[in-house]
């Protein structure tokens, strides 16, 4: 009993000198973070920018370097005179690596992009990948495994009056070259959205036509470490429902995305607990009245999970939503953040005093965005 008051008082103490906060960054154009990791005095965050580039209205990747604090440390574009994003980005050994798209480089028409930086944000390679020169690759997510990366995403492979539209994941080494790829779709289409990097293997998560119930699954797939497939499993309903990110647990791993199928009448958040094997522990949706959607989960403290995306308000467009569940499912508390514009929070991790957030906040000038990055504390508070 004593342990646990102390534990108590602990964690209180914690929440309560907590550093949150809300900082905007970007220009006079569209900004956005779609990803972020931690670095050994602050963030690193990954997305895309039209303010800060020379070429016509077209992104170039953006990342900011922050402290604990969310001052500013540095920022720099990446990419040519095209459109080029980050969607996710990998702490490297000492370095960093980013993966996203690129017109800029690579065949006609959308490449994968993918950029190992120094801590100051210096190119030490900068690499493209796709097989067919009319295809287009859309990178999503990128993790580290030992001395290699594994990236997932999809591939739009033209044919004659059509396109097959395939998940890929491939594995390169720390020089950025190819080791091997793989294909993980059927006979319709199929996306990739995440990977992690497992023991044994590796998880990918996105979205099927093929298999499943419905029109779209949550698509999950389990491989080995040369990329045979092992296992796969698709979940969902009549509707169209779909995975953009996973964690792993104890027993198991953790989805998160959106439904059609079991909100009330409008897209939900829609979190399926699997074990080792795929196999459904429990699976939840979350929302209120209009639509919600779940893009990112971390780990709390204690045994529960942090989710973030976003949810709509009637007539105010989509505001950043926060969403903790505990072990088996259930709503701890939720929370929305933003304005009379649209608001969605993309990506999450833990820190040691909270959650921050990255994700785009509209402006009021103008449709275009800012960079997001929000900071709570443990119960999802902002501390005005």
């Amino acid at each position: 009993m004593k342990k646990y008051l102390l534990n108590l008082i602990i964690l209180t103490s914690i929440i309560y000198s907590s550093t949150t906060f809300s900082k905007i960054f970007g220009g006079e154009e569209s900004d956005i973070a779609k990803a972020v990791v931690k670095t050994n005095n602050g963030y690193l965050i990954a997305g895309k920018t039209k303010s800060f580039q020379d070429s016509d209205r077209n992104y170039n990747v953006y990342l900011i370097k922050i402290d604990k604090n969310g001052n500013k440390i540095w920022s720099k574009i990446y990419g040519g005179s095209d459109d080029d994003e980050a969607n996710s980005i990998t702490k490297f050994k000492d370095d960093f690596v980013f993966a996203g798209s690129t017109k800029s480089y690579g065949n006609d028409n959308l490449s994968f992009y993918f950029v190992r930086i120094d801590k100051n944000g210096k190119i030490k390679w900068e690499k493209t990948y796709y097989r067919g020169s009319n295809d287009e690759y859309y990178g999503n997510s990128i993790v580290a495994d030992g001395n290699n990366l594994i990236i997932t995403g999809t591939e739009r492979h033209l044919k004659f009056f059509s396109a097959r539209i395939n998940p890929i994941l491939i594995k390169v080494n720390s020089n950025g070259d190819l080791i091997w790829r793989g294909y993980y779709g059927g006979k319709d289409e199929d996306y990739g959205n995440a990977v992690i990097s497992t023991k044994d293997g590796y998880i990918m998560v996105g979205r099927s036509e093929t298999y499943g119930h419905g029109d779209f699954d949550s698509y999950v797939v389990g491989l080995k470490k040369n990329g045979k497939r092992v296992w796969y499993h698709a979940y969902g309903g009549k509707d169209d429902e779909t995975a953009h990110d996973i964690i792993e647990t104890k027993d198991g791993y953790i989805i998160v995305g959106s439904t059609d199928s079991f909100g009330l009448n409008y897209k939900d958040v829609f979190v399926v607990k699997i074990n080792k094997r795929g196999k459904v522990i429990w699976r939840h949706s979350y929302g209120g009245r209009y639509d919600d959607e779940g893009y990112a989960i971390t780990k709390a403290p204690d045994d529960g999970y942090v989710i973030v995306g976003k949810s709509e308000v009637r007539r105010k467009g989509n505001e950043l939503y926060i969403l903790k569940i505990n072990s088996k499912g259930k709503t701890v508390w939720s929370r929305t953040y933003g304005g009379e514009n649209d608001d969605v929070g993309y990506d999450i991790v833990t820190a040691d005093d909270g959650y921050l957030i990255v994700g785009e906040k509209q402006t009021s000038r103008s449709r275009d965005s800012n960079v997001w990055v929000l900071k709570v504390d443990f119960k999802g508070n902002l501390h005005r």
